[in-house]
């Protein structure tokens, strides 16, 4: 350029805001975006066990209602059944320990029913779900 030409300035626009503006972020290629809120379908999956546990647990009470009465009872192996209520505890306490209350309150339901009847299907079926629930926390299988 020439000395004695000077450039133009740039000329500067202004913008008034009227109302409020939203800027979406733009889309990286390759990145996930953030879920909005995580909380939801967990406190879902929680109603859902709940709900299910339930009803499983209304419907073995009812048939055990209804089953006859047998004489005959299966010998019980006491010192299997010692083990057992042993390994409950602890999952209870490892339960009550790590559980927000909602859904400590299943397991609480299933531990009560544990204790108190002496049905071997809802015995089963109570170890199970408490077992099942403890081992998750721990991340086993």
């Amino acid at each position: 350029m020439s000395e004695d030409k000077k450039p133009k300035p740039f000329k500067k626009k202004t913008i008034k805001l009227t109302g409020w503006v939203t800027v979406k972020p733009r889309q990286l290629p390759n990145v996930k975006p953030r879920q909005e809120n995580q909380k939801k379908p967990e406190t879902e999956r929680r109603e859902d066990v709940k709900r299910r546990i339930n009803e499983e647990l209304e419907f073995l009470m009812e048939m055990e209602d209804r089953m006859p009465r047998k004489e005959e009872k299966e010998p019980v192996d006491y010192e299997m059944e010692q083990i057992i209520e042993l390994c409950i505890d602890g999952a209870m306490a490892d339960l009550r320990r790590a559980l927000p209350p909602e859904e400590l309150e299943i397991y609480e339901k299933c531990y009560r029913f544990f204790k108190r009847t002496s049905s071997k299907i809802i015995r089963d079926y109570t170890t199970e779900q408490i077992l099942r629930r403890a081992a998750d926390l721990r991340g086993e299988k």
